[in-house]
């Protein structure tokens, strides 16, 4: 019973060593960059979908930051006449950090959109930019291509 054992690891540990030092032949090699490039695409597909979700928290987060201005505002345009100054300029000082923070958030939310869409030529962007799309539109076309030519070998 041991030696049908030992029998099978060595065959295994033989088989094995065979198996990664055998020669690589063309098909071999583009299949490997075929699975290479699918996986990629999973990347891509993963990070298209953080960038959403982050993209999410963040218009979450300013959609709160546009109510919190509005009720400022609101605060500001009733301020009773009695109360005092001091406050009524503290609140003011509050609306502008809220909106300091609110133009931030937006920016963020547009370079979010732009990483993942990319963008044509415009003035911002005289040479456009790449976003996850066209990647993987990119790796797509190049599955194609690898596809058709492990077939012709």
């Amino acid at each position: 019973m041991i030696t049908a054992l030992l029998a099978t690891i060595a065959l295994t540990e033989i088989s094995r060593l065979f198996l990664t030092h055998r020669k690589m032949s063309k098909k071999r090699h583009f299949k490997q960059k075929l699975d290479g490039t699918e996986r990629m695409l999973w990347d891509l597909e993963f990070k298209t979908f953080k960038t959403k979700e982050m993209r999410e928290d963040i218009r979450k987060e300013y959609d709160f930051m546009n109510a919190r201005i509005e009720a400022i505002d609101t605060t500001i345009k009733n301020w009773p006449k009695d109360k005092d100054e001091g406050e009524k300029k503290r609140a003011q000082d509050q609306k502008v950090l809220a909106e300091r923070d609110r133009d931030r958030m937006k920016e963020q939310i547009k370079q979010l959109d732009l990483e993942v869409g990319g963008s044509k030529q415009t003035n911002d962007y005289p040479e456009g930019v790449s976003g996850i799309g066209d990647q993987v539109d990119g790796l797509k076309s190049l599955q194609a291509m690898l596809k058709d030519h492990i077939r012709s070998l």
